[in-house]
């Protein structure tokens, strides 16, 4: 997965005294902010620069610190809606632009607006930190382009309750706190749907809907390459690693084509096999009914040392550590 903050999250390690140097090395970080990581990586990532700055609340602070812009498309079509409620409409419909693999919903129903953030088949979405920074951030933005306190009548988190949420219920406005959710959200009351934004600017947003539905329709069939890949590669880990050749074949492609696709999208094949293997091997461990020689196999390995050894390259920690 990609996420266009990762160089501000490192500039808050660094400004806190951390060592954001050792992070971008640990995780291969290029300038610019650039990483393809697993889901599980990124999660790893983000705990160790909470760990690195010393800082608990790493999202919740990131949320509040972060300066206009970063989030292109997204953030200036949802803050140039009409009202409240076409913001949040439209962060989401145009979050694809920024995380491929997130599901953002506003649904309203017995007086209440709820919008949640959730990941298929992933219980934890995107880890406590950023959990944390989603709802932190989209309620800050509330605020600001309303003018409006927008008090949450409740918040639910994916991850599991921290020892503290002093922080967080603060930044929240807050303390109906729910955690272990599967998902992210806040209710709000829906008379506050309506609410008109300071910034509305119907020309601007017409335009910036124009260029945001454009980038949905590229990354679309990029997005449909990548799935069927993705399908094909889980469906034939268990047999042992598919050979770029007979994936090629299933995809209706030579190899040297797959190749330049992948090129094209900044990945390998190799990449793409572990990114699959760690995704499958953290379900197959969350869902406690396996034994670790069964996941190894499942996820293309002879050997479970071979499958110990990258598990603790994808995560940075053993099976038995996270199992714990």
């Amino acid at each position: 997965m990609r996420w266009p903050l990762l160089d501000f999250v490192l500039a808050h390690v660094r400004a806190r005294g951390g060592d954001d140097e050792r992070l971008r090395r640990r995780f291969r970080i290029t300038e610019g902010g650039e990483a393809i990581l697993t889901l599980a990586r990124f999660r790893a990532l983000m705990d160790a620069a909470a760990e690195a700055a010393a800082d608990p609340f790493l999202g919740v602070h990131l949320a509040e610190s972060l300066p206009r812009g970063p989030l292109g498309l997204l953030e200036f079509a949802s803050t140039s809606a009409p009202t409240l409620g076409e913001g949040l409409r439209r962060i989401g419909r145009y979050t694809a632009l920024v995380n491929e693999a997130v599901e953002i919903t506003l649904g309203e129903a017995h007086g209440e607006a709820r919008l949640e953030q959730r990941i298929a088949g992933e219980p934890a979405c995107l880890g406590r930190h950023t959990n944390e920074f989603f709802i932190a951030f989209v309620l800050l933005q509330a605020r600001r382009a309303t003018g409006d306190p927008c008090v949450p009548m409740r918040v639910w988190f994916a991850h599991r309750r921290p020892d503290d949420v002093g922080v967080l219920a603060e930044s929240v406005g807050t303390t109906r706190l729910e955690f272990g959710c599967e998902c992210n959200g806040f209710a709000l009351p829906r008379a506050l749907l309506d609410l008109p934004l300071l910034g509305s600017d119907p020309a601007l947003l017409q335009w910036l809907d124009d260029q945001a539905e454009a980038v949905l329709q590229e990354r679309a069939s990029a997005g449909d390459f990548q799935g069927r890949l993705r399908a094909v590669l889980r469906a034939h880990l268990a047999a042992g690693t598919p050979t770029i050749a007979r994936v090629g074949r299933e995809l209706g492609m030579s190899p040297r084509t797959l190749q330049r696709r992948l090129a094209e999208e900044h990945t390998t094949f190799h990449a793409v096999v572990e990114a699959v293997r760690a995704d499958l091997a953290l379900y197959y461990l969350r869902d406690g009914s396996h034994r670790l020689s069964q996941i190894a196999n499942l996820c293309g390995y002879s050997e479970l040392s071979a499958f110990l050894r990258a598990f603790k390259r994808w995560t940075g920690h053993t099976p038995a550590e996270l199992r714990a």
